[in-house]
């Protein structure tokens, strides 16, 4: 051991440096996470009143399909929250890595709001009246 390495430490000399960490970067996917974490709540509850106050189910005469309400019900209920997850973590791990991971929450947001738009969709479908 040499006075230059006390601490036992390998000298990896010709080793690349690490890039420097990106602020602009870290501070949108921390910005663009919680508003994932903020939607999560507020896309749940606009789902469940979703399937549960339709109008147009309420009329004997209408010819719902409960299947296509539930499984919309079930879709925009329970597919943004695993969405959110699943882009958070991926984006904290690039960022720990030191790559840009802006863009992965930035898409972890759209397919949330695809996921919900998705399931309130097959929802109309399934209310006759409800598209027009």
């Amino acid at each position: 051991m040499t006075e230059a390495n006390i601490s036992g430490e390998p000298d990896w000399y010709g080793a690349e440096p690490k890039a420097p960490p990106r602020t602009w970067d870290f501070l949108l996917v921390v910005l663009l996470s919680l508003f994932m974490l903020i939607l999560i709540p507020v896309l749940f509850f606009t789902a469940l009143s979703g399937g549960i106050f339709n109008a147009a189910c309420s009329n004997a005469v209408a010819a719902c399909n409960p299947d296509f309400v539930s499984t919309g019900q079930l879709i925009s209920i329970w597919a943004p929250a695993p969405i959110a997850i699943v882009a958070i973590i991926w984006s904290i791990v690039r960022v720990l890595r030191r790559r840009i991971a802006f863009h992965i929450a930035l898409i972890g947001l759209i397919l949330m709001f695809g996921a919900f738009l998705l399931g309130q969709f097959v929802i109309e479908v399934g209310i006759p009246d409800a598209l027009g």
